[in-house]
């Protein structure tokens, strides 16, 4: 896949490529789209089209652009993206207590050269307790079957 191909594809804001790793932040249009009424200010429409769109960041960590780019998934974990969110969402809750439900954004998507994430995971962002920012993945394989154990991080 080119780099402009992808960018588009995942509706790119920002680019930057470090000797470990490529990083973006991606957009996409959130399931449940913008209301478009005539009654509406422009102001109101600019703000509506801002959060029709959710936000992650991409972190391809190992990886040189050439090869990030070389991986074939990504038109792929773009379709199938929403249904992966709600999969590890599902297995995130089982993790939680029961009369504790949390709200999950999906804020990440890491890759690693390593393999400890599978082919790839997907990371909620769970706010900061004392030890640090922590962060909940679950990992998928190449076939976007998700390990059924969640990763917990903290940075």
């Amino acid at each position: 896949m080119r780099k402009s191909e992808l960018m588009t594809l995942w509706n790119v804001e920002s680019w930057t490529v470090e000797p470990h790793g490529v990083y973006f932040v991606a957009r996409q249009l959130a399931a449940d789209g913008v209301a478009n009424h005539e009654d509406q200010t422009i102001e109101t429409q600019v703000e509506n089209v801002e959060q029709a769109f959710k936000s992650f960041n991409i972190s391809c960590s190992g990886y040189t652009e050439d090869e990030m780019l070389s991986l074939t998934f990504w038109p792929q974990l773009y379709a199938k993206l929403d249904e992966l969110d709600r999969v590890a969402q599902k297995i995130i809750q089982k993790e939680m207590p029961p009369d504790d439900p949390v709200v999950l954004k999906l804020t990440d998507i890491m890759l690693d050269t390593s393999g400890c994430y599978g082919a790839f995971a997907l990371g909620y962002d769970m706010g900061e307790p004392t030890a640090g920012q922590l962060y909940v993945l679950v990992s998928f394989d190449e076939n976007f079957t998700a390990r059924q154990d969640v990763i917990y991080e903290t940075l």
